[in-house]
């Protein structure tokens, strides 16, 4: 139990508790009445598990968030962790780097959200500025440095739902035709729902020919110039079934290779980079085909309409994208399946 003492001093009241730390904690006032009502609320925050020891949270954001970035390299893969630090030092570290932790508060977060919006960044930009703030200020509140993320209420402007765009079968190989040398890749992608990084990483030992099995394990990403290989976006491999016709169209690329060569390579050698693909090839043949607005994450959303028009079940799309669970395939692509009902 909480004591409250008079004491000889110019702040005469004194209110001590023992913390779960197992030492005792103490605080003058000016005023009995607000060193109960101190002593009141540390004690509910004791007895209700929401304590944080009032010397914690005094480590400067700039300094927990280089601890982060090094834990998250080693849970999450060099891609996400590079892609996470390339946003923290240009936005967030500007403005809360000499901060103390438990000092920054909602007040802040939304003021800074406000002069990014100001400046004309999109809504998208600025959501993905704020999640890498919340997600660090978030481990703060699981290590016990501060009692709450500040971040959680201070809202960044409302993004839109990403438009949906579906090709038809035949649109899809029409855009494949018109993308040349790499209508395989673009065939392939709008049957198999593979992301463009996984499909541009698949070996040729794991495809099995015979069986239609494609074996997903590792994903190639464009972070900072450079490219970088990984685990797929879940960090978890799966195995995608495809049709016959999409095996017969990529078996003349995997002849003659080792097993470890790329199923999908550039002309001269290497992977083939998204930036590129997306600007010399895909983009000319979208505008062949009447469809300027396409991009190729719409292969993916293609082949997920695909599968269902042809009466895949939710837990075989959501197999087949990789989807953490099925809930994301429905929030997704619950609207095909109400077309199809």
């Amino acid at each position: 139990m909480g004591s409250i003492q008079r004491v000889d001093r110019s702040k005469p009241w004194r209110a001590r508790y023992w913390g779960p730390d197992g030492r005792q904690h103490s605080k003058s006032f000016a005023r009995k009445i607000d060193a109960e009502r101190w002593l009141t609320i540390s004690e509910a925050e004791v007895l209700t598990s929401r304590w944080v020891d009032p010397a914690a949270g005094t480590e400067p954001f700039g300094r927990y968030a280089e601890e982060w970035i090094a834990i998250k390299r080693s849970t999450v893969g060099e891609n996400t962790a590079t892609t996470a630090e390339s946003l923290l030092r240009a936005r967030v570290l500007p403005t809360f780097a000499t901060s103390q932790l438990k000092r920054i508060t909602t007040a802040d977060i939304r003021k800074w959200l406000a002069a990014m919006t100001d400046e004309g960044l999109s809504p998208s930009t600025v959501y993905t500025y704020r999640r890498v703030l919340a997600q660090i200020l978030g481990q703060a509140v699981d290590d016990g440095l501060i009692v709450s993320n500040p971040a959680k209420k201070a809202k960044a402007p409302s993004v839109r739902p990403r438009r949906q765009l579906f090709l038809t079968a035949e649109e899809l190989r029409n855009l494949a035709y018109e993308c040349g040398q790499y209508g395989p890749l673009v065939w392939f992608l709008g049957w198999s729902g593979l992301r463009f990084g996984e499909a541009t990483a698949l070996r040729v030992g794991r495809v099995d020919p015979s069986r239609r099995r494609v074996r997903v394990e590792e994903a190639a990403t464009e972070v900072a110039g450079r490219l970088v290989f990984g685990a797929p976006k879940t960090h978890a491999a799966r195995t995608v079934i495809i049709p016959h016709f999409v095996i017969d169209t990529i078996q003349p690329l995997r002849s003659g290779k080792a097993t470890d060569d790329l199923v999908f390579a550039a002309p001269r050698g290497g992977p083939v980079r998204l930036n590129n693909f997306r600007r010399r090839v895909f983009a000319p043949a979208a505008q062949q085909i009447r469809k300027p607005e396409l991009v190729p994450h719409d292969l993916r959303d293609t082949a997920a309409s695909l599968a269902i028009s042809s009466g895949a079940s939710i837990m075989a799309v959501q197999r087949m994208l990789g989807h953490a669970s099925a809930k994301m395939t429905l929030d997704v692509y619950g609207s095909l399946f109400e077309e199809d009902l």
